[in-house]
């Protein structure tokens, strides 16, 4: 798991994103379904708060290195993409 603290962290990870078609889909609270629509590939991102931090991890090689630290993933990038706009969008309903 990577804690998600700056939008620096997703640089390189939301340029890879541009590349390819995502889809994304809740799965169950805290999981999400990342449909890479260009190769056919599904991978699924774990999103979790604790102690008021923010982590998150993937099932791709990416995400899942073992022995080293894992990478913020394009897969990563869209899932917090995707919350954003969800976010932004029940603001601008609320007020």
């Amino acid at each position: 798991m990577i804690q998600i603290q700056r939008k620096e962290q997703f640089t390189n990870a939301a340029a890879r994103l541009q590349k390819e078609h995502m889809g994304v889909r809740r799965h169950e609270p805290g999981l999400y379904e990342v449909e890479n629509k260009t190769k056919g590939h599904s991978y699924h991102v774990r999103i979790e708060r604790r102690g008021g931090l923010t982590f998150g991890g993937c099932t791709c090689k990416a995400g899942m290195r073992h022995g080293q630290r894992p990478l913020v993933c394009k897969h990563l990038c869209a899932v917090i993409i995707f919350l954003r706009a969800i976010r932004d969008m029940r603001l601008r309903a609320s007020h």
